[in-house]
C-alpha cells in the first residue's frame, strides 16, 4: 500500500514537509488535514511527481521513484484541486483513465470501452455521457473526474479537496459514492481535506499536519477525541446524535 518515509520538500529554501512518515491503511479512507500551508497539497505534488522530495514513497514496497509515469498510473489515480475543463464529453474524459494501458495511437478495446461505462454507471453519470464538460455543474464535474479515476483501473485514488466546488447536497452524495467505493470495490483512500467535520464524519483515519509534520495519526473518532483538531486549528467542537450516532462538527473558537 502507499506509504511514506521520511519525507522532505520545499519549494526553493523553503521545507514546507518535514520528515513525513505514515502508511495508508488498506481499503479505508484516510484524509490529510492541516492549515493553509502546513503541506497537504505539496505532499499530492511529490506523489504526482511535479515536485522534487527527499525520503522514500513506495506502493507496496516498491519505491515510486523506481516506477515510470505509466507504471506509477497503474496503481495510483489522482485528482488534483485544479481540474481543467476541456472540450470533450464526459465520455471521453472518462475514456482519457484507460491511457496507460494503450500505446500511442492504439484504440480502446471492448474492455476499456466496458471499464469506460462501469464507471460511468457507478459514479451515477452515465446519462450525461454525451454533455460537455462545460455544461456541467461543479458537482457533476467531480464526478466525471472521479469516473475517469475508476476507469483507470488503481487501488489507490488521490483526491485533493474534491469537494471544493461542490454545494452541502453534493458534498454529502460525494462522501457517500467514496464510501461504497471503498466498501465494495476495496478501493483505498486518500482524501486531502479542508473540512474538519467532513475528515471526522466520513474517514476511517486521519492525519494531521502541523508546520509540515505529522503531529497526529489515527483512527478518525480518537483523533476528534483527542483535541488535537481543536489545538492545531483553533476550533470548537460540538456534537449532536443523529440516528443513534454521534456526529461531530467544528466551528471557529474565539
Amino acid at each position: 500500500m502507499l506509504s511514506f518515509h521520511q519525507v522532505c520538500a520545499g519549494y526553493g529554501k523553503t521545507l514546507v514537509l518535514d520528515r513525513i512518515d505514515f502508511s495508508l491503511a488498506p481499503h479505508a479512507m484516510t484524509a490529510v488535514v492541516g492549515r493553509n500551508g502546513s503541506g497537504k497539497s505539496t505532499l499530492v505534488s511529490c506523489v504526482n511527481r511535479k515536485l522534487p522530495y527527499t525520503g522514500e514513497i513506495s506502493f507496496s514496497g516498491r519505491s515510486l521513484a523506481s516506477m515510470t509515469p505509466r507504471e506509477q498510473a497503474k496503481r495510483i489515480a489522482i485528482l488534483p484541486q485544479t481540474l481543467p475543463s476541456p472540450a470533450v464529453t464526459v465520455e471521453e474524459l472518462a475514456a482519457f483513465g484507460r491511457s496507460p494501458y494503450l500505446d500511442f495511437g492504439k484504440r480502446l478495446s471492448p474492455k476499456d470501452k466496458q471499464l469506460v461505462r462501469e464507471a460511468l454507471e457507478t459514479v451515477g453519470i452515465a446519462g450525461l455521457r454525451h454533455k460537455l464538460l462545460t455544461e456541467l455543474s461543479g458537482g457533476e464535474r467531480q464526478k466525471a473526474y472521479l469516473a475517469m479515476m475508476l476507469a483507470q483501473d488503481t487501488d489507490v485514488l488521490l483526491l485533493d479537496e474534491p469537494t471544493t466546488y461542490m454545494d452541502i447536497q453534493y458534498e454529502s452524495a460525494f462522501f457517500r459514492l467514496l464510501e461504497r467505493l471503498k466498501t465494495e470495490k476495496g478501493i483505498t483512500l486518500l482524501v486531502i481535506l479542508h473540512n474538519l467535520s467532513q475528515a471526522v464524519r466520513y474517514a476511517d483515519r486521519i492525519v494531521v499536519l502541523d508546520g509540515g509534520r505529522v503531529c497526529y495519526q489515527g483512527d478518525a473518532q480518537s483523533c476528534a477525541d483527542s483535541g488535537v483538531l481543536e489545538s492545531v486549528f483553533h476550533v470548537k467542537r460540538h456534537s449532536v446524535v443523529e440516528n443513534g450516532r454521534r456526529l461531530d462538527f467544528y466551528t471557529a473558537g474565539e
